[in-house]
């Protein structure tokens, strides 16, 4: 008589079990070359800083995708020292975060130059960078104001004192 248990085996007629060949892979992964003392590298340092309570500008901005012409929209809200990026001002999960005070905000004329398109500027952080488009000049120089007060305030006494210069006879 059979027993349950020997009907419940798997088995191939015909075919003896030879034990799995694993081929070694081509490149051995960071993981697998790091010594014991290399995986504390991979702890993350956590530091809790709240974001202000004032929220200095919020709306639309058009952030570039990468390896790609196109752009995407997204919601961002500016409170200091952080840029929270959402999805829509209807989404309640932050996509993305920008620590104001470690990156660097950059505009110039010749940047919009050379990426052709209008009312861009650039935020740069230590891992990548991030290049934004306004949907006009004064909007544009709203965002800059609210991302980087001095250099906005720059960019506007430069603007005004060229400006001048052209009115003059």
């Amino acid at each position: 008589p059979r027993t349950p248990e020997g009907n419940s085996r798997a088995s191939s007629p015909g075919l003896e079990a030879e034990p799995f060949q694993l081929t070694p892979p081509a490149e051995v992964s960071y993981l697998a070359r790091a010594g014991k003392n290399e995986f504390l590298n991979l702890v993350p340092d956590i530091e809790e800083i709240r974001a202000g309570s004032v929220v200095s500008k919020k709306g639309y901005l058009h952030f570039k995708e990468p390896l790609s012409p196109s752009w995407a929209k997204h919601f961002v809200v500016v409170r200091r020292p952080y840029v929270f990026i959402y999805n829509s001002d209807k989404d309640p999960v932050e996509r993305g975060i920008i620590n104001l005070s470690t990156a660097q905000v950059e505009y110039s004329e010749d940047q919009q130059a050379m990426v052709k398109t209008p009312n861009t500027f650039a935020v740069c952080t230590r891992h990548r960078g991030v290049l934004l488009q306004a949907l006009n000049d004064k909007d544009m120089s709203d965002w800059l104001y609210a991302f980087n007060p001095l250099l906005a305030g720059t960019i506007r006494s430069k603007l005004a004192r060229r400006l001048s210069g052209q009115l003059k006879y």
